[in-house]
């Protein structure tokens, strides 16, 4: 909190701030005006949550003062301090809606009471304050208010647990760290892929919503329904009185199958827990996380989170024995069958072990660089290879499903069919360019022009012509020019600095530059060479 302290007399403000201890009553900054215009000017360029001041001052009053405040700035607590109990300033104060009036001389230890009780007051408004925007948040936003109450739990630590109670207690669900919670995630694939055609969130929300009751019929239960950062609906179900929370196999059985029914598809994965105490709900959405992440074929069914975290023994992700025969299948060109033995080595391999995830995410990692070593060997640039609809990032974050391993592995083989097919039509490319240059050798050429007509990328044509070629697209476009300039000096008799504007060089020092460069002899030079020889002949 800020606190603004307004008088003409400098000793006074002095003594205020030698002789209170702010920070003990509540402030954590203490600013200073002599006059009116400077406080105001503070007021504008600070947050100020308590303002004292002097009345009798040069230009502008403290009641003049206080009055602008309470126009301009409504939610700052103002005091009236004078060395004049005048009951007229007291009158006046109140009627501003001064919070008190201090009259000069007064101890410090009166002056810092009032000054804690302004501090509390202003804390108390604020909190009302956001009691009210808190109410009518949730009122106007129910699930938002949800999500944001919950996803801190998700991605939050265990200081967050009791803010996210206040908040769910503020929105009228009334329960404790030590009330029993179930959990439940509902995977609808369609809306989690976002499938084309894919449902609704609100209508998924209240299709869910109309299930619950088949899971449990009591009024000492209370539920709500959130979408997870994960696309999957959570469902909380809070219990104050211990021992009415479990709830019967049959139940979620029940649950299930009524929302397949209701959404009209068996593509459905139900994750339950087991009950948990509110304080310990962290560790319960880890092993939750750890269990769905696992699921990495999308499998349906219904999973008990709290069973399957501790089982089976780790595996090895080892691809060892694979990666030859996938590389050899790269090299020759067999793409068809390298995607058909990849997905039969994750099917095979990945699902249901109890580190499915980590598991994916290696394996996802050696075929992918499996991939970029080929492109590397084959001076493939990377970045030649992606686009924005799927970046080099979208590559290396696809590791969550196999499906989503498999799409990457789709699009790479499809980047060197791509590769491969222009490598065929390489030399039709360069001829195509080396005869666009020398019918425009005369022009401003640049590699975009030459590369927009022979419908290639412009960097993916230099590479292609510097390999087929042995020379760089600018290299051959000067010796293409020089090539020229000699038969114009050899058999015209236009001047050099003609010529050199006549094979596209404007700039005749960078032109005789260029041409001693290549030929060792400057324009004049070989030009007086040649006349010498058919003066001898």
């Amino acid at each position: 909190m800020n606190l603004l302290l307004v008088d003409d007399q400098t000793s006074v403000l002095q003594g205020l701030l030698h002789g209170i201890d702010f920070e003990a009553i509540g402030y954590s900054g203490v600013l200073t005006a002599s006059n009116a215009a400077d406080a105001i000017k503070i007021c504008e360029e600070n947050t100020v949550n308590v303002l004292v001041t002097d009345i009798e001052m040069p230009g502008q009053s403290g009641i003049e003062l206080i009055e602008y405040v309470q126009q301009r700035f409504p939610g700052i607590i103002r005091i009236v301090m004078t060395s004049h109990a005048k009951f007229l300033y007291a009158q006046s104060s109140l009627r501003l809606g001064c919070f008190d009036f201090i009259v000069q001389p007064s101890p410090y230890e009166a002056v810092a009471q009032t000054l804690k009780r302004a501090a509390e007051a202003w804390n108390l408004n604020f909190n009302n304050r956001r009691m009210m925007e808190y109410g009518a948040l949730f009122k106007c936003n129910p699930n938002e208010f949800l999500a944001k109450a919950i996803n801190n739990l998700y991605v939050g630590t265990a200081d967050e647990i009791e803010e996210s109670m206040e908040l769910l207690n503020r929105a009228g669900y009334s329960f404790t760290m030590d009330s029993l919670v179930r959990l439940f995630w509902v995977d609808v694939h369609a809306y989690t892929r976002k499938e084309p055609g894919y449902p609704s969130q609100r209508y998924l929300m209240r299709t869910i919503n109309d299930s619950v009751p088949v899971l449990f019929n009591t009024d000492s239960l209370s539920h709500f329904i959130v979408m997870t950062p994960f696309r999957m609906f959570s469902i909380f179900i809070i219990d104050n009185n211990s021992g009415t929370l479990p709830l019967e196999e049959e139940g979620i059985d029940e649950f299930y199958v009524s929302l397949q029914k209701k959404l009209e598809t068996e593509d459905i994965t139900l994750y339950f827990s087991d009950p948990v105490e509110y304080k310990n709900i962290l560790r319960e959405i880890h092993c939750a996380n750890m269990c769905i992440g696992n699921n990495v074929s999308g499998k349906a069914g219904i999973f008990n989170t709290s069973a399957a975290s501790g089982e089976g023994a780790l595996t090895s992700a080892d691809t060892s024995v694979n990666q030859k025969y996938w590389d050899s299948l790269l090299r020759t060109g067999s793409f068809l069958m390298l995607k058909k033995e990849i997905r039969a080595h994750l099917n095979r391999n990945i699902p249901d072990k109890p580190n499915s995830l980590q598991l994916l995410k290696k394996t996802h990692q050696q075929i992918v660089n499996l991939f970029l070593i080929y492109f590397y060997k084959n001076n493939v640039e990377i970045s030649s290879i992606f686009s924005k609809d799927f970046t080099f990032q979208d590559c290396m974050d696809s590791f969550s499903t196999i499906d989503a391993v498999m799409k990457t592995v789709d699009y790479l083989t499809g980047a060197m069919q791509n590769i491969q097919k222009k490598e065929e039509h390489g030399e039709d490319h360069v001829s195509r360019a080396k005869g666009y240059i020398l019918d425009h050798y005369n022009s401003e050429l640049s590699i975009k022009e030459i590369a927009d007509f022979v419908h290639l990328n412009p960097e993916y044509l230099t590479r292609l012509f510097k390999k087929e070629s042995g020379t760089t697209l600018k290299d051959y476009i000067i010796e293409c020019r020089i090539s020229k300039a000699k038969d114009l000096l050899a058999n015209s008799s236009l001047s050099v600095s003609m010529i050199a504007s006549e094979v596209g060089y404007h700039n005749f020092s960078y032109f005789a530059y260029l041409f001693k460069k290549l030929e060792k002899v400057t324009p004049r030079e070989y030009r007086n060479r040649f006349a010498e020889q058919a003066f001898r002949e």
